[in-house]
């Protein structure tokens, strides 16, 4: 079963993230700005919800995955994924 078969609701902590991500992509699509953008909307994450940051980074790569900026995310806590910054 694919890790993204099923999406989980939608999380108020990340409505303001899912804007910015959207507006990036249309910016930017797939180039260097997105990922520049999303590594410090990730951080902000980060640094706001320490105790929460796997799930919320795994979220934004859901993110990432829907708006078409990667094919395939990969998640933390998966054990098929690779490396990530969180």
């Amino acid at each position: 079963m694919c890790a993204h078969a099923v999406r989980p609701t939608p999380d108020p902590i990340l409505d303001a993230i899912r804007e910015r991500l959207q507006q990036q992509f249309v910016l930017h699509q797939r180039g260097a700005r997105f990922w520049t953008a999303y590594q410090s909307m990730q951080l902000e994450l980060v640094h706001g919800h320490p105790f929460d940051h796997e799930r919320l980074c795994n979220a934004m790569a859901d993110i990432a995955e829907a708006l078409g900026a990667v094919e395939h995310a990969q998640l933390i806590g998966n054990r098929n994924a690779g490396c990530t910054s969180c």
